[in-house]
């Protein structure tokens, strides 16, 4: 039997992986794909997130993949620029990272198995294996057929649309239908020196350079206009482009080198994070809108949380099953709040006229500027830069 059994090998599980085979823990980490292989991610790994690979002693291996740190950031509203340093995070982090995921997943992938968790690729979740109303672990399903696995604790990190979530029956809340659509490809020949993001009215455009030549260019419209879009991606981008003097400057004589990949299926929400037998981590547990590019890093601040709880619980410091209902107060304290400012952004209604001129103000004093980038970045809580909304979500 296993300690741990994790649905998914990306980011989250991985990670988790990890932090548990250190401890000791027998994990076993399954995923239907085969790596390398690329996944439709914002690939962008705030400070936060690289601060807690540098708790996991990854920091160089991230480094050496070649990816350039993004010391900078650009936050343009059009009638407000503000470009700086994000303000740092405890342990002097204020640089991001934008790996491609085809490379920086299978390093997390190797790390956890050389930390002694055992790998399976091309296995995939098919049910968890219920006793007395407790998930005992998993059938999977594989090159040779289906396989029942033992586990002390299934864990899907099986993304948005996780299957470990439905068949466990997690329920969701603090909802919010999709407001945005969103689509990304990568330049050649684009003059982008940092990430740089442009917020319009009914427009959302981020640019990051990726070392290799290539610069990613994502861009998000209203859900509204997603049937739309999706029928000339290209048409839609280059418009897009157009309509900002500094990506029209930038990008003059660029050129698209790989397909467009994005979608509409951009909800958010939160989804109850364990119970009897089973936990939920990275997107299967907390989904947010790409526009503020959290993804990785809420992956792997949450498996450093349900790390810790799994660690108590399995090592018999404190029941399990009051460990990880801990663990989902503690993740959506942590997450809650950029939350609400992902939900706000993407509405995509520019700032008011007075928010905007104050702004301007706050463009010529590095320290403002550092703490408004903060809140993207992980190092300032939102509500120290941002008036928290009328209404105020439930933690559960």
């Amino acid at each position: 039997m296993y300690d741990v059994a994790i649905v998914g090998a990306r980011c989250a599980g991985s990670a988790l992986a990890l932090m548990l085979a250190r401890a000791g823990a027998d994990v076993l980490l399954i995923d239907r794909t085969t790596f390398p292989s690329d996944t439709m991610s914002g690939h962008f790994i705030q400070p936060a997130g690289v601060s807690c690979l540098r708790r996991l002693e990854l920091y160089e291996d991230l480094v050496a993949l070649g990816y350039p740190s993004q010391d900078m950031m650009t936050v343009d509203f059009g009638g407000a620029v503000l470009s700086g340093k994000p303000a740092a995070m405890p342990d002097g982090t204020t640089q991001g990272f934008a790996p491609r995921r085809f490379r920086f997943d299978p390093l997390l992938a190797e790390a956890a198995v050389a930390a002694g968790a055992e790998l399976r690729e091309g296995a995939s979740f098919v049910a968890p294996l219920l006793e007395d109303g407790r998930i005992v672990g998993m059938t999977t399903s594989g090159p040779s057929g289906e396989t029942s696995i033992r586990a002390r604790i299934v864990v899907g990190a099986d993304g948005k649309r996780s299957r470990v979530a439905h068949m466990v029956g997690a329920g969701q809340y603090d909802a919010c239908e999709a407001q945005c659509c969103a689509y990304y490809t990568y330049w050649e020949n684009a003059d982008v020196a940092s990430t740089r993001l442009f917020v319009r009215d009914g427009l959302f455009a981020v640019t990051v350079p990726c070392g290799d030549g290539t610069t990613f260019l994502a861009v998000q419209w209203p859900h509204s206009r997603f049937k739309e879009v999706r029928s000339d991606i290209d048409g839609a981008t280059r418009r897009a482009i157009a309509s900002i003097d500094w990506l029209a400057e930038h990008f003059a004589g660029a050129r698209p080198v790989q397909r467009y990949v994005g979608t509409g299926d951009l909800d958010t929400f939160f989804r109850t994070a364990s119970g009897p037998g089973w936990a939920l981590v990275g997107d299967a547990g907390n989904h947010k809108d790409p526009i503020t590019a959290q993804g990785m890093t809420d992956a792997l601040l949450d498996a450093e949380l349900l790390s810790a709880a799994l660690i108590d619980g399995l090592g018999g410091r404190r029941d399990i099953d009051a460990a990880l209902a801990d663990f989902g107060q503690a993740r959506d304290r942590r997450s809650i709040p950029m939350h609400r400012v992902t939900i706000d952004l993407a509405r995509l209604i520019p700032p008011p006229p007075e928010a905007l001129a104050g702004m301007a103000a706050m463009s010529a004093d590095p320290v403002a500027t550092g703490r408004f980038l903060g809140v993207m970045a992980g190092s300032v809580p939102p509500d120290e830069v941002f008036e928290p909304p009328a209404q105020q979500m439930a933690i559960t």
